[in-house]
């Protein structure tokens, strides 16, 4: 015969298990955990990429190049700290590098932008387009001797001149050239 129990008293619930006891905070603390692991590796992979960037002899270069430039300096007030470079893109084919990108400059006096745009085949960057946007409109190209451009407000655009022999005369077009008949040389048909 089995045991029974008293009346009257109750037999022990049986105990659950982990999981059934601690779900709750289980499964936001893993979700927070997955995101948090999802977050570092694109920081990682993020700060990889901009460290790999500033390495690069385009960006040193061009940095070099504005921060040398006494009408950028002016411009922005003296020194200024490059921030995160942004419309990035860099592609090589057939071991040639194309390299554009803008990088924001913050200034005491003034912010701006600086545009690159650069080639690479061997060991030396070529710029072909490298200039900084002035957040007044001001637009100092680095590859001329430095001048603002004519597009900065206030500077009126300088008229182009026009070769003598390219205007327009009053005078009327000569009439056009005389045919000649075929096996005639020397008759001309008017």
């Amino acid at each position: 015969m089995p045991p029974t129990m008293p009346e009257g008293e109750y037999a022990p619930v049986p105990r659950q298990g982990w999981w059934s006891r601690n779900w709750k905070w289980a499964v936001p603390l893993g979700c927070l955990g997955m995101l948090g692991s999802c977050f570092c590796f694109a920081a990682i992979a993020v700060g990889w990429g901009y460290s790999s960037f500033k390495d690069m002899g385009a960006y040193t270069d061009a940095i070099a190049e504005a921060q040398e430039d006494p009408h950028v300096r002016q411009a922005l007030g003296g020194t200024f700290t490059p921030g995160f470079p942004s419309n990035t893109q860099v592609s090589t084919r057939n071991g040639r590098t194309h390299a554009e990108f803008t990088v924001p400059l913050d200034g005491p006096k003034a912010d701006g932008s600086l545009h690159a745009v650069a080639d690479k085949d061997g060991e030396t960057w070529t710029f072909r387009t490298l200039y900084v946007q002035v957040e007044d409109g001001q637009r100092i190209d680095l590859l001329d001797t430095g001048e603002p451009s004519p597009e900065a407000p206030g500077v009126p655009p300088e008229p182009e001149e026009v070769p003598h022999e390219l205007e327009p005369d009053d005078t009327e077009p000569p009439e056009p050239p005389a045919r000649k008949k075929p096996g005639h040389d020397t008759d001309i048909e008017l």
